[in-house]
């Protein structure tokens, strides 16, 4: 999936303070990760870096304070090549990415809840999110409802419910 423009919607409550609420990556070094750092809310993003180092597109922007008071809190990403709109229960911030790529280039796999297992270090250091999710969009596409009649083809599904 090469995108120049992704709009990835979500609400969630947790009581833990570290968790990944949903990552994406390619083979190309491109990747998005959502998470929640010290009941802060995280976004890592790269449009992509080149092997001589003179491109770095590694982005990181932190947002909200005391995410895991077992509130009903909801996000709205909306990106358009390097400008990107984060929004967390209605604040939003705008920045732009690090780098010279417009393009987020992932593989077909995005994860909602964790980091699939990789043999990375980095992925091993990363919590699962612990909570409850809904109305998780990504663009265009109703994940929620997918996942309930599902229309997914999930891999490794721990413990997850509709209520």
């Amino acid at each position: 999936m090469k995108t120049l423009k992704d709009v990835i919607s979500l609400k969630f409550k947790t009581s833990e303070s570290e968790g990944v609420i949903f990552h994406g990556e390619g083979q190309q070094g491109d990747y998005i990760t959502l998470e929640l750092k010290k009941a802060k809310l995280v976004l890592n993003l790269n449009l992509g870096s080149n092997q001589l180092g003179s491109i770095y597109g590694h982005t990181s922007v932190m947002t909200g304070s005391l995410l895991d008071d077992h509130h009903w809190h909801s996000i709205i990403i909306e990106r358009h090549g390097r400008n990107i709109n984060l929004t967390l229960d209605r604040h939003m911030q705008h920045f732009r990415t690090n780098g010279e790529f417009d393009y987020l280039d992932l593989d077909y796999e995005i994860t909602f809840g964790g980091m699939p297992f990789s043999g990375k270090p980095s992925s091993n250091s990363r919590k699962n999110f612990k909570g409850c999710m809904e109305s998780i969009n990504y663009n265009g596409n109703n994940i929620t409802d997918l996942a309930k009649r599902k229309k997914l083809e999930p891999s490794n599904v721990v413990r997850v419910t509709f209520n």
